[in-house]
């Protein structure tokens, strides 16, 4: 493989999701097409499902964000014919509460 310049500090890099996952791509097909002894097809296959890791996580497919947050929500007191009673069930929990 031929060396590259050495790129100019002003210079900017433009490389998009399209060229990645099409280089990707092209990597698959050679993972698939690669030859072994006596020119018989031998495909590598942990460079083509790895490969495919890669395009799958350039999608957004295995990203953090998709993790599901929940709502708890915390009664403090229940005022009954005008006697507060505090309801204490659970564990105590680590938010602030604001009393209406």
């Amino acid at each position: 493989m031929a060396r590259k310049k050495k790129t100019s500090e002003n210079e900017e890099f433009n490389y998009s999701k399209n060229e990645s996952f099409e280089n990707l791509q092209a990597v698959q097909e050679m993972a698939l097409n690669r030859k072994g002894k006596d020119d018989e097809i031998n495909p590598d296959i942990s460079i083509f499902l790895k490969a495919e890791e890669l395009k799958g996580k350039l999608c957004g497919l295995y990203s953090e964000k998709d993790k599901k947050t929940s709502t708890v929500n915390v009664m403090t007191s229940v005022k009954i014919d005008g006697k507060v009673l505090q309801i204490n069930v659970g564990e105590k929990a680590d938010v602030e509460i604001k009393d209406d």
